[in-house]
């Protein structure tokens, strides 16, 4: 995944101190509003850091919003990966382990929604689809990867494609819930409990089928 921050992090203990506080307000302000709430001088103000200061180090906010993804995404897919051991350590059946998958899943979305959903907003810019489209696989392989370990318990005839789809319209329904992307106004549509056990439910059903 690219960085945007690499090659600006500073040297100095004060600068580096002044960088913290930047991503630290610039995230702040994202998880609470939009892209386009965001603004130089509301940066400055939350973080304590002279707007010049800012732009000795950024050209503007398009370039600070990249670098909070950078840091963001990359926060995230620890956390994936640390889920994914987790769940992969517990040795589970599949009628277990897809209901256990969609949950970690679903509550990982969930922590993390509100800091999503501006970054998905501004999936048009190709710098930030990019990032997206980056995390996305990666949580997609390891979903999948981590259901075909228990590849003998499944009877669809084709795995790869089931395990696919499963994870599919499950991140798909499950985005749409927390207004994630482009459906923000069906966002909490439904019972969030009920909407992952079901997903679990039926992505047992469709694994477990035997027809082509």
């Amino acid at each position: 995944m690219p960085t945007a921050t690499a090659s600006r992090v500073p040297k100095q203990d004060r600068s580096r101190a002044a960088l913290e506080k930047l991503l630290s307000a610039t995230r702040e302000i994202l998880s609470e509003g939009t892209f386009e709430q965001l603004t130089i001088a509301g940066i400055s103000k939350r973080s304590g850091v002279s707007v010049g200061s800012i732009y000795a180090r950024f050209q503007g906010k398009d370039e600070l919003f990249l670098a909070v993804m950078a840091d963001v995404f990359g926060e995230l897919e620890t956390e994936w990966a640390e889920l994914i051991s987790s769940v992969r350590s517990r040795q589970l059946t599949l009628d277990d382990k897809v209901p256990e998958l969609i949950e970690t899943l679903a509550e990982h979305l969930r922590r993390h929604a509100s800091i999503l959903k501006p970054f998905m907003a501004r999936g048009s810019d190709p710098r930030v689809a990019a990032f997206g489209k980056a995390g996305h696989m990666k949580t997609a392989s390891s979903f999948q990867s981590l259901l075909l370990e228990s590849r003998t318990e499944i009877k669809h005839p084709f795995p790869e494609h089931a395990v696919n789809a499963c994870f599919s319209i499950g991140y798909a329904a499950l985005a749409r819930f927390l207004g994630l992307g482009s459906a923000a106004e069906a966002a909490g549509e439904g019972d969030w409990g009920q909407l992952k056990q079901d997903l679990g439910s039926m992505c047992v059903g469709f694994l477990k089928q035997t027809g082509a």
